[in-house]
């Protein structure tokens, strides 16, 4: 069993896959709310790519969360192109989120999990749980983080350039 923020939940029931949004258009060249910045066509094109390869690493998601912040959105809809799995959005997982919102959202869930949501986020919620405040993690637009137990992998999209 892991402590996570006070309460248990068995690891050998969940991997966590943290995966950060793809390219958004910049918020200078956006007039509305950051949370409706979409992505930029290069993002969609990046996204794809990226979670082609996924595929062939992780060949089943059970449950894709994702932030309600558009680009996030976006990216978790691109994925679950790829998986036709249970998707959720939630408000919780708003640039700001806390491992105490992560607990939340991932109430009920089995099996390998997908987290799209943002950075500094993401890297916070892995410092939480490896107990380790100082690691230092870069997280690219897209890339993603495995962790079950541990931290297993760190996957950016220029790991398939190339390919």
């Amino acid at each position: 069993f892991i402590i996570f923020n006070g309460s248990y939940f068995k690891e050998d029931k969940m991997k966590l896959l943290f995966i950060r949004h793809s390219l958004a258009v910049e918020r200078d060249e956006f007039e509305g709310h950051d949370f409706d910045r979409p992505l930029s066509e290069k993002g969609v094109k990046r996204a794809k790519k990226f979670f082609k390869h996924i595929k062939e690493i992780y060949p089943q998601i059970n449950y894709i969360l994702t932030s309600k912040a558009l680009r996030a959105k976006q990216t978790a809809k691109i994925l679950n192109s790829f998986y036709h799995t249970e998707y959720e959005e939630h408000s919780l997982l708003y640039p700001g989120a806390t491992i105490t919102d992560l607990k939340e959202v991932l109430k009920g869930k089995e099996g390998t999990v997908a987290i799209v949501g943002h950075e500094p986020d993401l890297s916070g919620f892995l410092k939480e749980l490896m107990y380790a405040p100082n690691l230092k993690i870069k997280f690219k637009k897209p890339s993603l983080a495995e962790f079950e137990e541990e931290l297993k992998s760190l996957i950016h999209y220029k790991h398939f350039e190339g390919v």
